[in-house]
């Protein structure tokens, strides 16, 4: 994969029309703003997107497919709102439990038509880490490596908090960590700057709880310069086999609980951080 461009992946996906059409006569799609996927519990991220743009909810239902032994689960995706309030997203999570091949599809319960299909691939290769096991390794740049802050972030207000703890060092603390990848300025899917936000008001109310550490998806923040040519993405994705964002990971004794590919609403991580604090 070209790293260069792999950024565009996340929204830059192609809209697939659907054979049922609402009462409006507007043709409906279902986009998925997921497509990395490794084994063990992944989250999964769709929009409902008809002719006037993001719909809101509907009751939809999901059913995924294993294709090696033809065992099916079914899903009530929750449904959460964009930043902007007037539409919104839905989520939902499923077990991979063997690499190969399954199908996804999404019906409408008011309408039991199917109205998508998509086949997905759980790959040996290129995984993101995985739910339940011990994180690999992130040599994260932090500001005790004598960079100035401009250096390892993008922020245009970034929180000195956040660029503190190499992950070795601050899973020595015994305190929940969440690690999050976006490049604030130079994002490409316009959910960089949202998401920060959620991070940001989440550590308003954990700050003394949680550990907070920030990746800027690009090495080179201080030379772009609003010119995207002059971007070199950093080497650090690489380590854990990062090619979209935002993407957010929840991290508890070495081990990730949990893990966010696209954005993640306050209300939705909320859920696992209160969980995490709880039990400490």
């Amino acid at each position: 994969m070209n790293k260069i461009t792999f950024l565009f992946i996340l929204f830059s996906l192609s809209f697939i029309t659907i054979n049922c059409e609402n009462n409006d006569k507007q043709s409906t799609s279902i986009v998925f703003a997921t497509k990395e996927y490794s084994l063990g519990e992944n989250r999964l991220m769709f929009s409902s997107i008809g002719n006037k743009g993001s719909e809101t909810k509907k009751d939809f239902k999901v059913e995924v497919l294993n294709k090696i032994d033809a065992d099916s689960y079914e899903y009530n995706p929750t449904f959460y709102l964009w930043p902007n309030k007037n539409s919104g997203f839905y989520t939902f999570n499923h077990q991979f439990s063997k690499h190969g091949k399954y199908e996804l599809r999404i019906y409408d319960s008011t309408n039991p038509k199917e109205i998508y299909l998509e086949t997905i691939n759980i790959s040996e290769k290129n995984q993101s880490p995985i739910v339940g096991e011990m994180i690999p390794e992130l040599k994260n740049k932090t500001l005790s490596n004598a960079l100035p802050i401009n250096e390892i972030s993008s922020d245009p207000d970034p929180d000195p908090d956040f660029y503190m703890y190499r992950l070795s060092d601050a899973v020595k603390l015994n305190k929940p960590i969440i690690v999050f990848f976006i490049s604030p300025s130079f994002c490409k899917t316009a959910t960089c700057l949202p998401q920060l936000d959620v991070i940001k008001n989440l550590k308003n109310y954990y700050d003394d709880k949680i550990i907070f550490i920030h990746v800027e998806v690009y090495d080179n923040p201080h030379l772009i310069r609003g010119d995207i040519s002059k971007a070199q993405i950093s080497p650090i994705l690489d380590e854990w086999n990062i090619y979209s964002e935002p993407f957010t990971f929840i991290i508890k004794d070495k081990i990730l609980v949990s893990k966010f590919q696209g954005y993640v609403s306050y209300d939705e991580i909320i859920k696992s951080v209160k969980q995490l604090v709880d039990d400490q």
